[in-house]
């Protein structure tokens, strides 16, 4: 006991220094794991909690590749879901121009349901051979949800040197 007495009586500071450090580091662990790993299973976390109350089913998802199938300058239309986005690809005949192939996927748009446009974002790729007439492409646009309501599209533009 008289050397317990002794050894507080020499490094009290730094005993309570060292507490002090113990507890702000496990008040930080705390902090860490709550906020940076949480305690979600899913990739997603929270993002997704209200995706049941807007469901995007496998038969609307069919109905729809067949509309944008119907057309005669598409070749084929596939669709996936992930999270709360919708892939689109769409393959066109060759020969379409880029401004045609835009408009058709824009054209698309009004086969989704207005709750479904409210709550996904839809990823659109379009595609196009090239022939001997006219170049073919392959490009990607976007509708978000908080966005103008049309889609976005990359700039795929060539560059070509100024040297040439």
């Amino acid at each position: 006991m008289k050397k317990i007495k002794k050894i507080w009586q020499d490094n009290s500071v730094l005993l309570v220094l060292l507490m002090i450090l113990i507890t702000c580091l496990i008040a930080i662990s705390i902090v860490v794991v709550t906020y940076f790993v949480g305690n979600s299973n899913t990739k997603y976390g929270d993002r997704l909690d209200d995706i049941k109350s807007h469901p995007f089913k496998e038969e609307v998802q069919d109905d729809i590749i067949v509309k944008i199938e119907s057309d005669k300058k598409i070749e084929e239309a596939n669709m996936r879901t992930s999270g709360k986005t919708i892939y689109v690809t769409i393959k066109f005949t060759a020969g379409i121009t880029l401004v045609e192939a835009e408009s058709k996927a824009l054209a698309s748009l009004d086969y989704f349901d207005e709750d479904i446009l409210n709550f996904y974002d839809i990823e659109f790729m379009i595609k196009a051979d090239s022939t001997e007439k006219s170049e073919g492409f392959e490009i990607i646009g976007s509708h978000n949800v908080s966005g103008t309501g049309g889609i976005v599209w990359n700039n795929n533009t060539k560059i070509e040197d100024e040297e040439k």
